[in-house]
């Protein structure tokens, strides 16, 4: 369900990003949602789908760019998507931890006409 919020906080931001830019009409959406975000991009796009009928947003298109979910040696800072099973940073072998990145569910930017 909080994927249907979801979609309405999008229609929101990209409503008033459109005004400002002086669209008429919203075509296309682009998103970007990390594999660790606890948000499904194939059901926002169904419930953007239905949010969206009467504002001029109705029919825009929704792109995803997904992000990994990376961690952060706390040895030598570097960063490092997890393997399955492993936690260990490929540079010096210390135990990860987990980083904000591949936790983003954002609104890259909007195109319209």
């Amino acid at each position: 369900m909080h994927e249907y919020h979801e979609a309405i906080h999008i229609i929101e931001h990209a409503v008033d990003e459109a005004k400002a830019k002086g669209y008429q009409k919203v075509t296309k959406i682009n998103l970007v949602i990390g594999e660790s975000s606890g948000f499904s991009g194939d059901s926002i796009a169904m419930h953007f789908e239905e949010a969206a009928q009467g504002s001029i947003c109705e029919g825009a298109e929704i792109s995803v760019r997904p992000v990994k979910a990376m961690l952060r040696c706390p040895n030598c800072h570097e960063l490092f998507v997890r393997k399955p099973f492993h936690f260990e940073c490929p540079h010096c072998n210390t135990q990860g931890e987990p980083s904000e990145i591949g936790k983003e569910m954002a609104i890259d930017s909007i195109e319209g006409e």
